[in-house]
């Protein structure tokens, strides 16, 4: 089956004519998308950053709204507010203020944009490098096609903001000679944090690189703005975690298929999280330097479930493509991430986010996420065994 497939993608009048059908559904996916961020990008927190630099807390007011905010008319254009950021991280958003609500939508808008043409790039200069061309852009038009990247960028959502900002560390931290890629990956990390749910798992593979003064210096930055928004806004520096924190756990059983939505926002879906990244993080240790790409894979996996988050972030599983590129075989495997990514992008979208469709889609998501470890630990053994042998 799997070499029928093969020879069938081989002909060029195959490989043309899905790239046409997906290039066709990426622009109409892409225009709805577009115009829904006109309409709504209620998610972009626009108004969380413009109420910080008036030197209003903007947590007290998506706590316990005082009515102050109400003569400026921010709910016209971003309803109610949610500043459920850190202020280090509201504070990255500072030069959108400087833009009047409507015209900071439509900025962020074209940011967001510019953001998916680097992550095409970027993917492409890393963890996809190897990819045939045509399977590289097929994947590509499949994650524009799909409902998580449409409802992303008509929300006005982060990731693709933080995501990007990942990439672009991870491609730096490549060219080692550089003093100047060094600074600004470091910076890129610190950047990336703004959807810290996906980032701070995903910068395991920075531990895994054995980067560990970026992670580090990337993170001070954060304390240090954090209280320098204690100061600016006359509040604790432990408030300035406590609060943002209060008001990102009210949504914290409202995900797709995470830990928090499947236990319903108990205390074990923290406790789970917290196991799975320490065991995320000790199988950093244990993987050799050549598994980079099954790396990246199961921690992008993961990281979509163990958190928080809503199925617009799972545009991100096309890098998942990365773990095949590594390994040439398992057919079935293979069979499987394409029934994922087709319950993912399209499927959930059919049946409106029913509870039948997450449970469905999560059961096959959570199976195939935890194969994939399995496959990965097991090969990690392999080839820890094969060096030692050399020694």
């Amino acid at each position: 089956m799997n070499k029928q497939l093969e020879r069938l993608w081989s002909l060029k009048t195959v490989r043309y004519a899905l790239l046409a059908i997906l290039t066709v559904m990426a622009l109409i996916s892409l225009l709805q998308g577009i115009r829904n961020a006109l309409e709504f990008s209620q998610d972009f927190q626009w108004d969380a950053t413009k109420t910080f630099t008036m030197r209003i807390n903007p947590y007290d007011e998506s706590l316990n709204p005082s009515g102050i905010l109400d003569r400026y008319g921010f709910e016209e254009y971003y309803l109610q507010m949610e500043a459920n950021q850190f202020p280090s991280l509201l504070m990255l958003l500072i030069p959108y203020t400087f833009l009047p609500p409507l015209a900071a939508r439509y900025a962020w808008i074209i940011s967001n944009l510019i953001f998916t043409v680097g992550i095409i790039v970027l993917l492409r200069q890393t963890f996809l490098k190897k990819a045939d061309k045509y399977v590289f852009v097929a994947f590509m038009l499949l994650m524009i096609a799909g409902t998580p990247y449409r409802n992303q960028l008509g929300v006005g959502q982060h990731t693709l903001f933080a995501f990007f900002f990942f990439l672009l560390a991870v491609r730096l931290d490549e060219m080692e000679d550089s003093k100047c890629a060094y600074v600004f990956s470091v910076l890129s990390l610190f950047v990336c944090y703004f959807k810290y749910t996906l980032t701070v798992p995903l910068c395991i593979y920075f531990i895994y690189k054995r980067k560990y003064m970026k992670i580090i210096i990337s993170a001070f930055f954060h304390v240090v703005l954090t209280l320098v928004a204690a100061l600016w806004l006359d509040d604790s520096f432990i408030n300035m975690i406590i609060k943002p924190l209060k008001v990102s756990s009210a949504l914290s059983a409202e995900g797709g298929i995470d830990f928090g939505a499947l236990l319903k926002g108990s205390v074990f879906a923290y406790l789970l999280a917290f196991f799975v990244m320490l065991f995320l993080l000790v199988m950093s240790f244990k993987l050799s330097k050549e598994m980079e790409l099954q790396v990246i894979s199961i921690l992008i996996l993961w990281s979509l479930i163990i958190t928080y988050h809503r199925t617009y972030d799972f545009f991100v599983i096309t890098v998942v493509l990365a773990f095949y590129l590594a390994r040439q075989r398992d057919f079935i495997f293979k069979l499987w991430y394409a029934i994922v990514i087709a319950g993912v992008f399209f499927g959930l979208r059919i049946f409106s986010e029913s509870a039948g469709s997450k449970i469905a889609v999560g059961i096959i998501y959570y199976c195939f996420t935890i194969s994939m470890t399995y496959i990965v630990l097991k090969e990690g053994k392999k080839k820890n065994t094969e060096v030692q042998g050399e020694e």
